[in-house]
């Protein structure tokens, strides 16, 4: 990991394998449509996710533990506001298409 952070990163978790744990279902939340704590300014600048995940955690707004979010209830949810989404876009076509 070329983190400027890592020693600050690694004290927050016991060990290197559950940081690597940790940072890669950060990402894997963000890719799923998460929001970021980072500004967006930031956000841009790391279009990596694994560094974005190492990022916010190095900024101490996340977490690290047994009440993080569960990742299949998040993609549930996800997934159900994407579906819905594209069912309020397909209303507007046939609204559009019936004028």
């Amino acid at each position: 990991m070329a983190e400027k952070d890592i020693d600050k990163l690694l004290s927050l978790t016991d060990s290197k394998y559950r940081l690597s744990v940790v940072v890669a279902k950060r990402a894997i939340q963000l890719r799923s449509g998460a929001p970021s704590v980072l500004p967006h300014e930031q956000r841009v600048q790391y279009r990596n996710l694994v560094t974005q995940s190492m990022r916010e955690l190095a900024t101490g707004r996340l977490s690290v533990g047994e009440d993080l979010i569960d990742e299949d209830r998040m993609n549930l949810d996800y997934q159900r506001a994407r579906q819905a989404q594209l069912q309020a876009q397909l209303n507007a076509e046939r609204d559009r298409d019936r004028d």
